[in-house]
């Protein structure tokens, strides 16, 4: 009895709740960050020579397209270390120590000698200042402005570029199904994009969820018929909420708004008419709803300035 009371006396001892730190940091605790090597830099990153002279002239241009994280200088010679991985930067300093000078500005001329597009904020007008004439005259780049605080000044855009682009392309060669399929696939996204605007599901509308869905799916065969039918000059926003709004005037046939009469025109397979079923399908005011959520929807777009832009 003795040897066991001895025995938990001395477990207790040792096992008890003093060796645990009184605080997760600060008290000799440590992790396991470090500094990567020699060896896992050589084999993370590219190691491309960072030569924006002769990258000017057409000479040397590199292969890798990337993110510039640092440099190795040796010499006159200086060697990017570009990672190719699909990756995030984020670069913190405090005024005047050279996120633009020192990082951003060799990001953009690897980027343009490498042929990567990008987006770049520009809120001083420095960059467009510094390196768009060097990116149009060096590298051949197309350079667009989007003022979002001047639309009027920005170049001008049009939401249905891919739509048109591959509907051109199907239209050219009747055969090539990709090309259909792609328009198709832009002409739900763009839909989508309007519909859904302010970034939420239609399912989280609740019980108007139904003519959301319709109005998106009404959205995506009205820009198909936009970009199948209409010249050039007219395949734009515009003329998708002009068409929405001439369709919905009085009918001439009882019982059948002009909808679906138009809709009736097209052959039983075309896509626009299975995009547009839920609408055409639902009683006259239902389908009415839909059509008037889809020009709601619009109305974000349809100001003289946005017109500019989109």
């Amino acid at each position: 009895m003795f040897a066991v009371v001895g025995g938990i006396s001395l477990l207790s001892h040792y096992y008890t709740l003093n060796g645990i730190k009184s605080r997760t940091v600060g008290d000799g605790q440590h992790g396991t960050a470090r500094f990567a090597t020699e060896k896992e830099i050589r084999e993370t990153y590219a190691h491309v020579p960072y030569e924006p002279e002769k990258w000017r002239r057409g000479e040397n241009l590199p292969a890798a397209q990337g993110l510039v994280v640092g440099y190795k200088k040796r010499g006159a010679g200086i060697t990017a270390l570009v990672d190719e991985g699909d990756i995030h930067c984020l670069m913190i300093g405090a005024a005047g120590v050279g996120k633009t000078a020192n990082f951003l500005y060799p990001n953009i001329e690897y980027a343009c000698a490498s042929g990567m597009s990008f987006v770049t904020t520009d809120t001083k007008g420095d960059l467009f200042r510094n390196y768009a004439g060097i990116a149009r005259e060096h590298y051949g780049y197309r350079i667009s402005i989007l003022d979002l605080r001047n639309p009027t000044r920005s170049d001008g855009g049009n939401i249905l570029t891919m739509v048109n682009k591959y509907m051109d392309e199907y239209l050219a060669d009747g055969g090539d199904l990709a090309a259909k399929a792609r328009a198709e696939k832009y002409a739900k996204i763009t839909a989508k994009t309007i519909i859904c605007s302010d970034g939420a599901q239609a399912s989280s509308y609740g019980q108007n969820a139904f003519f959301y869905d319709a109005a998106e799916g009404l959205l995506a065969s009205v820009i198909l018929l936009i970009a199948e039918y209409c010249p050039p000059q007219k395949r734009h926003i515009v003329s998708v909420f002009k068409l929405l709004q001439d369709l919905m005037a009085p009918s001439p046939v009882k019982n059948r708004n002009l909808f679906q009469l138009l809709m009736d025109k097209l052959p039983p397979e075309h896509k626009a008419k299975w995009f547009a079923g839920a609408a055409l399908n639902s009683a006259e005011q239902a389908m009415a709803s839909v059509l008037s959520t889809a020009m709601s929807r619009l109305n974000a777009f349809l100001d003289s300035e946005m017109e500019q832009i989109l």
